[in-house]
């Protein structure tokens, strides 16, 4: 009660102006607004978390294949269509419109028309540091060949260590898991240390680039510039396989709390990481 009448005193000491009745009931919204304002920063300087939102939830256990599956979809569908990519998604409805392609001179029968649409171009960047076995990179790759031919979409490949291979781009149709693996060995590999922001330098620097869904695949042993940096708006981070869960969990809650000045909304970009 005694807040309340402060905030009525302090909005009739204002100077003086004449409102219209619509807008009387707003006399006090400033005051308010403040006051709640003041409350809020008030609990997170305490230590409590401003939003049930902003609670993160990390898996206990690593993501398989349909979730990492799932994930990308919902980003693709988010991210929406585009004029022209390798993600070509056609969809064939009946309609009077056109006449039957078998008995074209019979009404009575819809014929079929197709719509070709573009979703975004997706880009992988598998880490290959040092922390990085063989069986790390290969399990990652061999997930991935199966959700892209699950998605029947080609992908852009990159390596990466310290320094970035060259871009490759690797064809899924008509080839098994086998034959588009056998490609992807032929991709020349670099080793060395970790590190994204050359990632995020090389997709900052094409507009087609910035368009694709861009992920990486790592253990997230990177340490992250003190500096601000511009992360880019549709770059993803997933998990590579065959590690220990727990230590890639610390390394990825270490990661996101380390990037809160760069990108805040780092923990809803680790895909099949967050429940």
């Amino acid at each position: 009660m005694t807040a309340e009448w402060g905030i009525i005193n302090k909005s009739l000491s204002s100077p003086v102006k004449v409102v219209s009745n619509k807008n009387l009931s707003k006399l006090t919204a400033m005051h308010r607004a403040t006051a709640r304002a003041q409350a809020q920063a008030a609990t997170q300087q305490a230590g409590a978390p401003a939003t049930r939102s902003a609670q993160v939830v990390f898996r206990k256990q690593a993501p398989t294949k349909l979730d990492l599956f799932a994930a990308l979809t919902r980003v693709l569908k988010r991210m929406g269509k585009v004029n022209r990519s390798q993600n070509i998604f056609r969809k064939s409805k009946t309609t009077f419109l056109k006449a039957n392609r078998r008995d074209p001179d019979d009404y009575n029968k819809p014929g079929r028309i197709t719509s070709v649409s573009y979703m975004p171009d997706i880009h992988i960047y598998v880490d290959t540091s040092g922390s990085i076995t063989e069986a790390n990179y290969q399990e990652a790759v061999l997930m991935l060949i199966k959700i892209a031919k699950k998605l029947n979409v080609n992908l852009y490949f990159n390596s990466f260590s310290h320094v970035l291979s060259q871009e490759t781009l690797l064809k899924v149709e008509n080839k098994s898991v086998t034959q588009i693996w056998q490609e992807f060995r032929k991709v020349p590999k670099v080793d060395g240390g970790t590190d994204y922001k050359q990632i995020w330098d090389y997709i900052n620097a094409s507009a087609v680039r910035k368009r694709r869904l861009s992920l990486v695949i790592t253990d997230f042993e990177w340490r992250v510039p003190s500096t601000r940096e511009d992360h880019p708006k549709n770059l993803y981070y997933a998990p590579c396989g065959v590690m220990d869960w727990d230590s890639m969990v610390r390394s990825a809650k270490h990661f996101a709390k380390a990037m809160k000045h760069i990108d805040p909304t780092v923990p809803q970009r680790l895909l099949g990481m967050i429940v």
